[in-house]
């Protein structure tokens, strides 16, 4: 077989087509480059201290406030890592097989990965870790929302006590645990005195469904420390409770029962129900503070009206922080998760924990229509018990997103 000879012509074209596949490489090179080295995390960057399982090659993209970033945000920045809008895949998919939480101490866990040169774009946003668990906090709409609040809880021991406390609202917060093998949900974390002196944080849940229909006080006497309700939550409902859920209770925990009288209950806003809750003051000196100095005392008790205050989200909650309680059916309770209806969604009557303050036979509670009442203690209504855990009851870093479907788990540290 006979070579022939190129002409010209074929050296130019040759030339031609070398040129244009040089740079269709080099094009694809720097495209290639843009998409993969910025989410490359090598093994020697502190700003990773991943614990990736199965097998593969992982790329890290970091968004903060959705601007893309060259490392990680650092512990003292207080971001938090949105699972909600994080997603890995591969060729820019989002493969839902892959789970990625951030530790407490800024571990990235990525759970679920098979194939190589996976990708993960990581959204970060300001949030709380809350007994473990990094939440978003929002500033609108439904979710965690800082909450603070001037120095109202006077101590010994707590100089310089931050008051700001963080708390769920919205009827679409994601704030579903699991406790007692129950479905509960979480009110926020909170602050409360603990043995008198101290000031601490504790989470706070109460049951998602109530424990029935039952007075305040069969004896018409509204001192919760002698209360027919209490002594049920404390002993008869304490008793039905799993030992493991038994030993995350905080049993050290001082909550206060002052009363709040009628000129106040006419025209506090929910910051002013918050203060005046933790006032010195109940009717007829009675107890304004129950503790362990109470027989079968487990720390059972109930929500306050400002707990239903502050669980309020949706476009008008700012507007509604500045509405009395006793007016919270006009706009405000169709948006506050704490409002509750039976399985028939018939809107009910539940007690909360404070007393009246002017008279010895009523107590507060949240009304059918939406609005904080006062009725006669011997009347029934439901009761959703109300706990704070232990310090060291975390809520468990997996995938699990706080939903109805899908609610926190807790486990504690021993």
């Amino acid at each position: 077989m006979k070579l022939k000879k190129f002409k010209e012509r074929d050296n130019k074209r040759l030339g031609v087509i070398i040129f244009t596949i040089t740079c269709i490489l080099l094009v694809s090179g720097v495209i290639l480059y843009r998409t993969f080295a910025i989410f490359e995390v090598r093994t020697n960057q502190n700003v990773i201290k991943g614990e990736v399982q199965d097998p593969g090659n992982i790329y890290f993209a970091f968004f903060v406030d959705n601007e893309i970033q060259k490392d990680m945000p650092k512990k003292e920045s207080e971001y938090v890592l949105d699972e909600e809008n994080s997603f890995c895949g591969v060729n820019g998919s989002h493969d839902d097989n892959i789970k990625v939480t951030l530790t407490e101490d800024y571990v990235i866990q990525v759970h679920g990965v098979t194939t190589s040169r996976t990708k993960c774009n990581l959204y970060f946003v300001k949030g709380k870790f809350i007994q473990g668990k990094g939440i978003p906090i929002v500033k609108s709409d439904d979710g965690l929302y800082e909450v603070p609040h001037d120095k109202v809880i006077d101590t010994t021991d707590n100089d310089g006590f931050s008051q700001t406390e963080f708390r769920f609202a919205g009827i679409n917060s994601k704030n579903y645990v699991l406790f007692n093998e129950e479905l509960w949900r979480i009110i926020g974390l909170v602050n409360v005195k603990i043995e008198s002196k101290v000031v601490e944080q504790r989470l706070k849940i109460i049951k998602n469904n109530n424990d029935g229909d039952r007075a305040w006080d069969s004896n018409n006497q509204n001192d919760w420390t002698k209360s027919s309700l209490q002594s049920y939550l404390n002993t008869e409902y304490y008793n039905q409770l799993k030992d493991d859920a038994k030993s995350m209770i905080d049993e050290n925990i001082i909550w206060n029962i002052g009363g709040i009288i009628w000129n106040d209950y006419q025209s506090s806003f929910v910051n002013q129900w918050y203060e005046k809750e933790r006032e010195n003051y109940a009717y007829n000196n009675q107890p304004y503070e129950w503790g362990q100095n109470t027989s079968n005392f487990h720390s059972i008790g109930l929500m306050y009206p400002s707990d239903y205050g502050y669980a309020v989200g949706g476009i008008n909650r700012n507007h509604c922080l500045e509405k009395e309680l006793i007016y919270f059916s006009k706009d405000c309770y169709k948006d506050d998760w704490l409002f509750y209806k039976d399985d028939l969604g018939i809107p009910q009557y539940q007690w909360t924990l404070s007393p009246y303050g002017t008279f010895y036979d009523g107590a507060y509670g949240i009304i059918s229509d939406g609005d904080i009442g006062y009725n006669p203690i011997i009347q029934k209504a439901d009761v959703r018990p109300t706990i704070y855990l232990k310090s060291n009851v975390k809520i468990v870093n997996d995938s699990q997103d706080g939903s109805f479907d899908h609610p926190y788990h807790l486990q504690q540290i021993l």
